[in-house]
């Protein structure tokens, strides 16, 4: 018995000895001890919905003349389009990077002159021009069975949109 707790105890101070010291500091790391990591890249369904959620609240940040709402969207909406002409600007045949640059962006450009006026008026009209553009690209890109449309009622029940 006391050869059994004196081989017991040798085994953990050995083990907590080498826990210590830890590995070599410039020791090979093995390949089944690697980190692997993974780069994700969105799915280009995935950043259009993305997207089609900022023009609702967008539409819904104009009505309600919460312009520091709408400026964010329209910058999230920017944001959204610049990560697809990055990651697809050629989509099974279609240049999407010319479709954005050529089509969306000055839509998006004159929502922005009416954002920063604070012109509501000037809103409706650009934010329908840009949801005719956001459906022009659908076409041009083979997507036409996706229709966009200016919304006509809000799922945002937790979430105000006050006049700012």
């Amino acid at each position: 018995m006391k050869i059994l707790i004196t081989a017991f105890a040798c085994a953990v101070l050995g083990l907590s000895a080498a826990v210590a010291q830890g590995p070599e500091p410039h020791a090979p790391v093995s390949p089944t001890h690697r980190l692997h990591l993974v780069a994700y890249m969105p799915d280009l369904g995935d950043i259009m919905e993305t997207a089609q959620l900022r023009h609702f609240k967008l539409s819904y940040a104009g009505s309600a003349k919460n312009w520091m709402l709408a400026d964010y969207e329209l910058g999230q909406i920017r944001k959204s389009l610049r990560e697809t002409a990055k990651l697809y600007p050629n989509f099974a045949n279609v240049p999407m990077a010319k479709l954005i640059h050529d089509i969306s962006e000055p839509a998006l450009d004159r929502v922005d002159e009416a954002i920063k006026a604070h012109d509501a008026d000037g809103f409706v009209r650009t934010f329908a021009k840009l949801t005719e553009a956001c459906n022009s690209c659908h076409q041009a890109a083979g997507f036409g069975f996706i229709v966009i449309r200016v919304p006509t009622a809000s799922p945002f029940s937790n979430q105000l949109f006050p006049p700012r």
